[in-house]
């Protein structure tokens, strides 16, 4: 039995999709490591560029980095590449663990959230915030060394509902990103304190 033409078609612009993907990721991947090992990591340009490869290869408005500070035992906004006004904003914003992004640090497990008006973890105070409306949104965990170190997030799927494949290539990024961004802390801790004078010991 002859497989339908239309089916056919359908599973060449998949594959092709996927691809692209594929490829697009890589050169994220080689880029954030060739940005690793040159003499200034830029922290802020690693997490910027992998905001716009989340949202680019998911079909997203926009995408956000959050983080986790140990000495605060917080979850907070650490990055985002909206490009509302008021954006700039949210850095620094706590987030509940009981949010949604809050689910998935403590899980360890993404989620998919296509309707998030029905999803009571949703936290409204940062769209109230900024004059934002999250419509949809999907996170995954950030992984370093075994640890989670964040949550990575893309909001308002321009061609809903997510698919299994965005989920896949969002935690393929952010396996990536969490191991730039470790690297990039220690290199600056390590550069910090080669900048702090030595004091010598008492006779």
């Amino acid at each position: 039995m002859a497989s339908n033409p239309n089916d056919l078609e359908n599973e060449v612009k998949r594959l092709h999709a996927q691809v692209a993907a594929l490829r697009q990721l890589l050169d994220v991947t080689t880029w954030l490591n060739d940005t690793l090992l040159s003499p200034d990591p830029q922290p802020e340009r690693l997490l910027s560029t992998i905001m716009d490869a989340a949202a680019g290869l998911t079909g997203c408005e926009s995408a956000a980095v959050l983080l986790w500070d140990e000495n605060r035992n917080e979850l907070y906004f650490a990055s985002t590449n909206s490009n509302n006004p008021n954006a700039p904003n949210l850095i620094g914003t706590m987030v509940p663990m009981e949010s949604i992004a809050g689910t998935i640090f403590q899980s360890r497990l993404p989620h998919r959230v296509d309707n998030v008006a029905a999803d009571i973890r949703h936290y409204k105070d940062v769209d109230k915030d900024i004059g934002f409306q999250t419509r949809s949104l999907m996170g995954v965990p950030m992984i370093a060394r075994g640890r989670v170190i964040g949550v990575l997030e893309v909001v308002n799927k321009k061609r809903p509902p997510f698919s299994p494949r965005d989920e896949q290539v969002l935690m393929m990024l952010a396996q990536e990103a969490a191991v730039a961004i470790e690297v990039a802390r220690l290199l600056m801790a390590l550069s910090t304190a080669n900048r702090e004078p030595v004091r010598s010991r008492p006779a």
